[in-house]
């Protein structure tokens, strides 16, 4: 599946390196939860645990439990990105809470003649609030369920003693219709109300960010495919393909791609604890070169 899968992505002209460094907010575009980090990052259209604070507020509604979510990523030049988020339903709608966090060390630092000045390091960080809701549920009719969320967010980055922080808020919608079981649709908008940051003399403002994505869920439940495409402004649209099919209900194989790496894991359930791990080679396309393979490691917690 994933070789035709990557086939289907060059023939569509979405292949090789539309890449997400280069716009503000970039750290947030890496994706949370080793679930969905396995999966190619295909979960605006599942978004049924606690990172969907990250993807798709709306999603939360699906969650019965409460429930905490970790995720540690070792990447690049002493670079390392987490993830923590916390989700607790209620008779009323789901609330959930996560931060983001992307930490780099050891840049060599130089003046304007090119003498050394010592090291540098850059943190980013998002601090996210969310309220999830159900709006419509036609039990009997097409329709299905239809929830609506959204993220209220805090943003900072610091440069060494320099640091910027700036507000903004998302939105997301999540649809179960009853038509076609098993089917899955969420959309997620990113940035609506943009933070800017300001460190030293320029201000930085965060894109606007549309996710469609739609999950399918098929063999007894047992086999779930997704498919997410992104649009984010000054960027072309972005391609992602995944799935995760359950062995015995608790052991959970994971596999998908978009066009900046291939990624797998797996998943393990026991006693209301998940454990996650997934890695992503950055090396199958040419433009990602000598960037080898990142490992994700995740911890989710019921209760």
């Amino acid at each position: 599946m994933l070789v035709f899968s990557a086939a289907a992505v060059n023939a569509a002209g979405l292949g090789f390196a539309r890449q997400d460094g280069g716009k503000a907010g970039a750290f947030l575009s890496f994706g949370a939860g080793a679930r969905a980090l396995g999966m190619g990052k295909t979960f605006v259209g599942v978004a049924d645990d606690a990172s969907a604070v990250y993807w798709n507020p709306a999603g939360l509604v699906q969650l019965t439990e409460k429930e905490l979510t970790l995720l540690y990523a070792s990447l690049y030049e002493q670079t390392g990105y987490s993830f923590v988020s916390y989700a607790h339903p209620l008779s009323f709608g789901a609330v959930g809470a996560a931060v983001v966090n992307l930490n780099s060390g050891g840049f060599e630092l130089r003046d304007e003649y090119n003498y050394e000045l010592g090291e540098a390091s850059l943190s980013e960080t998002a601090a996210i609030v969310s309220y999830a809701k159900t709006i419509i549920n036609d039990e009997t009719g097409a329709i299905g369920e239809v929830s609506a969320g959204v993220n209220i967010k805090a943003v900072q980055q610091s440069l060494n003693a320099v640091t910027g922080t700036g507000f903004g808020a998302d939105l997301g919608a999540y649809w179960s219709p009853r038509f076609i079981s098993g089917l899955y649709a969420g959309l997620s908008l990113k940035n609506v109300v943009a933070p800017r940051l300001k460190l030293a003399d320029e201000t930085d403002t965060y894109p606007l960010s549309a996710v469609l994505g739609a999950a399918y869920l098929c063999m007894n439940d047992a086999l779930l495919l997704a498919v997410d495409v992104d649009k984010t402004d000054g960027r072309e649209y972005k391609l992602h393909l995944g799935g995760e099919y359950t062995i015995m209900e608790s052991f959970h194989l994971r596999a998908g791609l978009d066009e900046t790496e291939l990624a797998a894991g797996f998943g393990f359930d026991f006693h209301g604890y998940s454990i996650d791990y997934a890695f992503a080679w950055h090396d199958a396309w040419d433009e990602y070169e000598n960037l080898g393979i990142s490992h994700r490691f995740g911890l989710t917690a019921r209760f």
